[in-house]
């Protein structure tokens, strides 16, 4: 790896480069409209879209192009959230898309399985569900660099799109539920393999190096972020690279990655995807490889898609994923219409040709969207019967264990971590006490959804993710099961750890704050006990001591180094101090 000059971009601002991006798009296409307080883009008709049919909803970082925003119109999405250059979007952003385009009849909400992308989508997604919108998620993951036995799974590449292509052509059948769009897109999910190629590395804009492969070289598996990928290759030819490539997707000797199940005349879809900088020349040269390659695989093509679906900025490289079609004829031709469906939309090869006149008032207004939005501000908090001096006393007594501990949590993560995991905590801690008296405390469920905005507003990160998934999650299951005694916590917490845990792999044993949470809910559950919950939950923090780190930053970590610190892990330990201190406020 070499570290080369700095990469020449078309940019004004840096902070404003998307948002122009946008305006771009939206001046181009129409059909589009945005909302440029949230970066969110949606169909100018959305309002009798969503009266009509099951909405979709994708996106993620920004600089995959067309991924997500191309894809937003007539047969697929009808918004599309847009996060920073390869960062994930809040999940406020993603709330208000999801409020947008809420519809009685569903709406679905697709996402690549990357960590950040999968917190913050299902966090927006839990609090919708708390607010009472019909919404569900999915995770597409289709990387065959990833071994499946990958505890995070396969990274989300290619076939996200053809997940979000075959369920918005669902969605647009007349009489579709929820259910079945979510299995059109479930089904490319478990039937597609994508793997990549990069010839260098991609550039971000703004940033102040970059690293290049040396001229003779190539990466294979190199993830859209410029993840490391599986190999280091020397330069072939076409000829040579795709051969490789499409035997390691239909390897079925491979227990690691032969994803696709696959024997004689099985029927694929074949998908050639840009990664951002190679020219169409060559794109095509390597459709005409990927076809007789796969044709000497002894597999039947059913369908060849080629373009830019979704890049890695300027990444010079391809992708080929294969989806493999059912055998049953008349299942096969009915996802085979979906994908052939026609769509107007800008970023899929085939659209259709009607034009709408050029304007310039892409700014969404929308004074019904407006009223919309406030009644979900004000829905379900009303009062229940909670102790609300026995709830303000366990939050004040949780966020002054938290501050006190601040220190001590710093110095372990200053070590084992990146050393901002006390501060975070505190930060939050601090502007929760200063929000006590402001907060619906005579209402269980309105005071979880309230600290969850709190946290969410105040800090940002993993952790911060972590915590208002299970705040949101548990405000519902408070909401459903009551909030006047422990047993009706006990199961609104056991409620809240199932939402939360399927959004993250963490479990017991992989030395994170779940060490400590997971204990902690169980026990209170069985036992209705919160000092003996307490004590499980400190128990599960000091475990961390001697575990191996399979998630979190320590997992960057030698495991020869966490060992021999004999450091618990940080973010377990401040919750164990949270529960504490949670504990010794109820008791007074």
């Amino acid at each position: 790896m070499t570290t080369g000059i700095l990469a020449k971009h078309l940019v004004n601002d840096q902070e404003n480069l998307v948002s122009e991006s946008i305006q771009g798009l939206c001046y181009a296409n129409p059909h589009l409209r945005w909302i440029p307080s949230e970066r969110v883009v949606c169909r100018a008709d959305v309002e009798s879209v969503a009266q009509n049919q099951v909405t979709l909803i994708a996106g993620g970082g920004s600089g995959h192009e067309p991924g997500f925003a191309g894809f937003v119109g007539e047969g697929m999405l009808t918004a599309a959230v847009c996060g920073h250059v390869f960062a994930s979007p809040s999940s406020s952003q993603i709330l208000t898309a999801i409020e947008r385009v809420q519809s009685p009849h569903g709406t679905l909400v697709i996402v690549l399985n990357y960590t950040g992308d999968c917190l913050n989508f299902g966090l927006a997604v839990e609090r919708a569900k708390a607010r009472g919108i019909l919404v569900d998620m999915i995770n597409v993951g289709d990387d065959a660099a990833i071994k499946n036995k990958s505890r995070v799974g396969r990274r989300g590449l290619a076939g996200t799109i053809v997940a979000a292509k075959v369920a918005g052509a669902m969605a647009a059948q007349k009489g579709s539920t929820l259910k079945q769009v979510r299995q059109a897109a479930e089904y490319v999910n478990k039937h597609s393999a994508t793997l990549g190629v990069a010839l260098d590395h991609c550039h971000v804009p703004g940033s102040t190096t970059v690293q290049k492969l040396p001229d003779d070289q190539i990466e294979l598996g190199l993830g859209i972020h410029n993840e490391p990928g599986t190999s280091k290759l020397p330069l072939l030819s076409a000829n040579e690279l795709v051969r490789k490539m499409v035997t390691l997707l239909t390897n079925q000797e491979d227990q690691e990655r032969a994803y696709l199940k696959l024997s004689q005349n099985s029927p694929v879809v074949v998908l050639v995807n840009n990664l951002g900088g190679i020219s169409p020349l060559e794109l095509n040269l390597m459709v005409k490889e990927t076809v007789q390659a796969v044709i000497q695989q002894n597999l039947e093509i059913k369908r060849v898609l080629s373009g830019t679906f979704l890049s890695s900025l300027n990444m010079p490289g391809v992708s080929i994923s294969l989806l493999r079609l059912q055998d049953d004829s008349q299942e096969q031709n009915q996802l085979l219409d979906l994908l052939d469906y026609n769509v107007m939309v800008p970023g899929w090869p085939r659209t259709s040709s009607i034009s709408l006149p050029f304007t310039t008032n892409i700014a969404m207004t929308d004074d019904n969207y407006n009223k919309k939005q406030e009644a979900n501000n004000d829905t379900k908090t009303s009062t229940d019967n909670v102790d609300s001096r026995l709830l303000e006393n366990a939050i004040r007594g949780a966020a002054k264990n938290v501050i006190e501990a601040e220190p001590e949590v710093t110095s372990f993560d200053t070590i084992l971590g990146d050393g901002d995991c006390g501060i975070t905590l505190k930060s939050a801690a601090t502007a929760i006490i200063e929000a006590l008296p402001k907060l619906p405390l005579d209402s269980g469920h309105g005071t979880m959804l309230a600290l969850a905005d709190i946290i969410e507003r105040t800090v940002g990160g993993t952790s911060s993710a972590i915590y208002c998934i299970f705040l949101s999650a548990l405000g519902a299951g408070l909401s459903k099961y009551g909030s006047s005694n422990v047993a009706e916590w006990a199961k609104a917490s056991s409620h809240a750890l199932d939402a939360l845990q399927s959004y993250t792999s963490a479990r017991v044993g992989d030395r994170t704050l779940m060490d400590s949470l997971i204990p902690f809910v169980q026990v209170l559950s069985n036992t209705n006990n919160i000092d003996e919950a307490t004590t499980a939950g400190r128990q599960g923090a000091e475990s961390t001591r001697t575990l191996e780190a399979h998630m979190g930053r320590a997992s960057y970590i030698s495991t020869e180094d966490v060992k021999q610190a004999a450091l618990p892990d940080a973010g377990a330990w401040g919750l164990a101090a949270l529960l504490e201190g949670l504990n010794s406020g109820l008791k007074k």
